[in-house]
């Protein structure tokens, strides 16, 4: 099979994603986001930077690098903090579909920017995984997909990580994605820190456990998760490599399920299982 690691990389990341909400969720209250977003990606971006400096590899310069920094600000502070705010106003059900149409901003624009040419099995997998997606959200929103002004939010949120990824894609062929990594991370990062102001006092006094938690989400599904996402990112086309994405949600509720004891609805069940379907359509065109 064509780019089998590449394949491996981008399942262990959305495995490691998967986690993200439902630990965020248990400190909710506990810990400002502001906080927790800030110090998760700042220990990521200086587990990252270690691993280059370990590495030796090249980095991006001139103009690559402020490309780089530039898919950072998108990735990392733009989607963190556009869809955390829209999520306030937005029940999770429409939210996560909002999310969920990242892939569909994604294809589109690489046909555009990258020229890249999908066939129809792309499109119509791309379709078939966001219905699914769509089902998920009625499962989990009781049937009724309610929307207010933090659907702008959210949409705004899939459409600069899309952009984010596309400036990274040309970038993955003439360096590592380790360097690439370590500058997008470091720089959303820093751009962070102005929405998180009393960030060392808030520091001290979150509890140690959630500390570890902040800390294995900024090892696992921050520096390994995002590290691999970039490497599967440099082997696969846009459109297959962001069509995955959609797996996060099952997955998501299949790790609430298990560990929370969450049970979802059979309608959930029924979208994660077309979603699933719908991905496997995107990948099994040979020339997305």
């Amino acid at each position: 099979m064509h780019n089998r690691g590449a394949l491996v990389s981008l399942s262990i990341a959305l495995v490691l994603w998967s986690l993200t909400f439902p630990l965020i969720r248990a400190m909710m209250g506990a810990v400002p986001l502001e906080v927790i977003l800030t110090l998760r990606f700042g220990i990521a971006a200086m587990i990252l930077i270690a691993m280059w400096l370990w590495k030796g590899k090249e980095l991006p310069r001139g103009r690559d690098f402020w490309l780089t920094a530039f898919s950072g600000f998108c990735c990392v502070t733009g989607y963190q903090l556009f869809s955390t705010h829209g999520i306030k106003t937005v029940s999770s059900g429409p939210a996560s579909v909002l999310v969920d149409t990242m892939p569909i901003f994604a294809t589109v624009l690489s046909v555009f920017i990258l020229k890249h040419r999908p066939k129809w099995r792309t499109w119509t997998g791309l379709g078939v995984a966001l219905s699914g997606a769509a089902l998920i959200a009625m499962g989990e929103s009781g049937g009724r997909l309610e929307w207010n002004l933090g659907v702008g939010l959210l949409l705004m949120a899939a459409l600069i990580f899309s952009m984010g990824t596309i400036a990274q894609k040309p970038l993955m062929k003439r360096y590592d994605s380790l360097g690439i990594t370590a500058i997008s991370f470091s720089a959303g990062a820093l751009a962070m820190i102005p929405f998180a102001p009393n960030l060392i006092v808030s520091t001290q006094q979150v509890a140690l456990r959630h500390l570890v938690t902040i800390a294995f989400l900024a090892a696992g599904p921050g520096a390994l998760a995002y590290g691999l996402w970039g490497h599967a990112l440099s082997k696969l086309p846009v459109a297959k490599a962001s069509a995955s994405l959609l797996l996060i949600g099952p997955l998501t509720f299949l790790v609430a399920w298990i560990f929370f004891n969450e049970i979802p609805a059979a309608i959930s069940i029924l979208g994660a299982t077309v979603a699933c379907a719908g991905v496997w359509l995107v990948h099994s065109d040979e020339h997305a």
